[in-house]
Formats: C-alpha cells, sequence, structure tokens
C-alpha cells in the first residue's frame, strides 16, 4: 500500500502519547469487592470504578478528575437502587497500591469538606492487576 494512503496515516489517538489506557486496581476483602480502572491524560484521570459488597446491590460507574500528586480526586456517576447517583471520591497512590480516601463532606453535598483531612484506610487496598 502507499504510505500516503488515508488509512496508513497516524490518527489522532496514535498521536497523543500522554494517555495511558488500562490501570487496573482490585481489592477482593473476603468477597467484597473493589474495582479500579484508570486512564491517565496528562492530569486528568477518568475509567470505571465498581463496588461489589455482600448482602449489598453492586454500583458501578464512571469518574472523571485529577491526580494531585498522588491522590486521585474525581466525581463518581454511579447506578444505585435504579437511580443515578454522584459524590466525590479520593483514592491515594501508596506502594504502588489506591487507598480509599472518607472524609467529612459538605452539607447538602457529596462532595467532601476538606480534602487535605481526608483519612485514607488502608483495609482494603486496591492492588495493580491485569485488565480484563
Amino acid at each position: 500500500k502507499d504510505i500516503n494512503s488515508p488509512d496508513l496515516k497516524p490518527n489522532k489517538e496514535t498521536q497523543t502519547k500522554s494517555i495511558h489506557i488500562g490501570n487496573c486496581y482490585k481489592a477482593n476483602l473476603e468477597g467484597n469487592i473493589i474495582e479500579l480502572q484508570v486512564q491517565y491524560n496528562d492530569n486528568n484521570v477518568s475509567g470505571t470504578l465498581t463496588y461489589a459488597f455482600e448482602g449489598k446491590e453492586v454500583s458501578q460507574g464512571m469518574f472523571k478528575g485529577k491526580m494531585k500528586k498522588n491522590i486521585l480526586i474525581a466525581d463518581y456517576v454511579y447506578l444505585s437502587e435504579n437511580k443515578t447517583r454522584e459524590r466525590q471520591i479520593a483514592f491515594k497512590m501508596i506502594n504502588h497500591q489506591f487507598v480509599e480516601g472518607y472524609g467529612e463532606r459538605l452539607e447538602n453535598s457529596t462532595k467532601f469538606k476538606d480534602i487535605s483531612k481526608l483519612k485514607f484506610n488502608s483495609n482494603m487496598p486496591l492492588k495493580k492487576v491485569d485488565c480484563p
């Protein structure tokens, strides 16, 4: 084929070298599962997040946010109990694992009140796994 034919020209995706796709993390503690798939585009981060806790309905959705130093702060939109819901999430990268952050939320809001005061619970670290 001619190198100048349209199907051999680099497309926009191949030119964007800052996008890393397919970093997956998973925690499984006694049947309680959290799965996180992360895509990085410079400081912007997006992906999917699933919570499957024993005795509770699975919640699964998408998030978009930013990576600030080693902390991912994102807005998570998910389906739970047949309703679309949204809340802010935080995960901190510690020793190549993501650890979920918890903290006080603004009144009548799903946003954290003060990100600098979040507590990161290492009881369920999400370890890097091969993406499905």
